[in-house]
Order: C-alpha cells, then structure tokens, then sequence
C-alpha cells in the first residue's frame, strides 16, 4: 500500500516540477541569478524560518504523543537553517538590522498565515503536514542539483551544498516518517484536511520562488521606492 506522503508527493508533482525548473532555480544552478534576487531570498527566507520554527515549537506543545513533540521541537535544534548559513549572511554583509528594515512580502506574509491557520484552525496533523513541503522540495531539488553537477558562482555553491547535504535529507525523512504516523491514525476527515495543507504550501513553495526574482513588494511600498528612486 503507497504511504501517505507518497500519495501527496504523487497528486503535487506538477507543482513541484514548476518549482524544480522556475527561473530562481535554474539562475542559481547556472550562476545567471542576480545577487540582488538571492539576497531578497535570504531576508525574506530569515522572516520565514522565524515564524516556521515558532510552528514547530507550537505544534509539539500540543501533541499528547511524547516522542512525537520531541522531534519537533529537536528539529527546531538540529535544522536551525538561520545560524547555520550565517557564513553566507557575512559573505552578502546581511545584517540583522537590514533584514529588520524589510517589511514581509506579501507571499511570504501569506504562506505564513496559511500554516498558521492550518495549525490553529485545522489541528496539529493538518500544521505538521504544511511545514513539510518546505522540507521536502528542497531535499529532493538540491540533491538532483548535485547529482547532475552544476557550475556557479561560489556563494550560490555554498547554498545548494547546503540544502543537499545528507544532514537535511535526513531530517526531511524524520518529518516524512512523523507525517505517515500522523495519517496512519487519522480519520478520513482529517487526512483531507493534510492533504489541502500540503497543497497549500507546495503552492505557496512555488509563488515563493517567483516572488523572489520578481522583488515582490506590497503596492504601496512599491509606490514609496519609485519615489525615492526618481
């Protein structure tokens, strides 16, 4: 019988394979992405790991299996995605206070309220599941990358070396492992909801990525910018 998370990987795939050719993706793999595009990804990428790490720590609260919450919440320690690329925050002089400065952007905003939601409104099997897109298409993307070799600039090698190394993937597999376990013991009802949260943020993965090499700003903001830039 296919797994649960086989299932979601399978219904979602022609989501993910807009994700695996978008132009940030293969900008980056080539080296032709902007930098000013990979440091828009990156501040926007440190107001996302916040709020995406608070889920976790929130959704373990409220698990009555023990060893479930544990991992979670051990996640949260073994994948903390903001200390661990700090070499390329000082490689790109990223600054807390620049990232501070920068208001969320707009997809951003709502792929975060969204797991929120799924978490808060749809229970914690339907928030587990919203959190592991991210996990996921970044296991599977950057280990074909490496796979298949690439040449690029070195702060863009730093980055894919990163999200392919075995640590990642194997920390992908603890939350595929832990979402199985979730669906194993839903109802009906409940796996509907897990399979519309994993929807949602495969989507939101996706808009993701464009909102970064479009530099998407909210409409007033972008207003703001023309007029200090004329």
């Amino acid at each position: 019988m296919m797994k649960f998370t086989d299932q979601l990987r399978q219904e979602n795939d022609p989501v993910w394979q807009q994700i695996f050719n978008c132009p940030f993706i293969s900008g980056l793999t080539d080296g032709t992405l902007s930098m000013d595009a990979f440091r828009y990804y990156f501040i926007q990428d440190n107001k996302y790991c916040v709020a995406f790490y608070d889920l976790h720590q929130k959704i373990a609260k409220k698990m009555a299996n023990k060893e479930q919450a544990y991992l979670l919440n051990h996640l949260v320690d073994l994948c903390n995605e903001i200390t661990e690329r700090s070499p390329i925050y000082d490689e790109l002089k990223l600054t807390q206070a620049e990232i501070d400065s920068v208001p969320v952007a707009p997809t951003a905003y709502a792929y975060i309220t969204n797991m929120y939601y799924q978490f808060e409104e749809e229970g914690i099997e339907a928030g587990t599941v919203s959190l592991v897109p991210c996990y996921w298409t970044y296991t599977e993307m950057f280990q074909n990358i490496r796979k298949k070799g690439y040449s690029t600039k070195p702060v863009y090698k730093d980055f894919i070396e990163f999200c392919s190394g075995d640590e990642f993937g194997s920390l992908n597999q603890k939350m595929l492992d832990l979402t199985d376990e979730l669906a194993d013991a839903a109802t009906p009802e409940v796996r509907e909801k897990m399979r519309l949260a994993f929807q949602y943020s495969s989507e939101y993965e996706l808009q993701y990525w464009k909102m970064c090499v479009e530099h998407e700003q909210w409409i007033l903001d972008q207003k703001k910018s023309n007029l200090l830039a004329q």
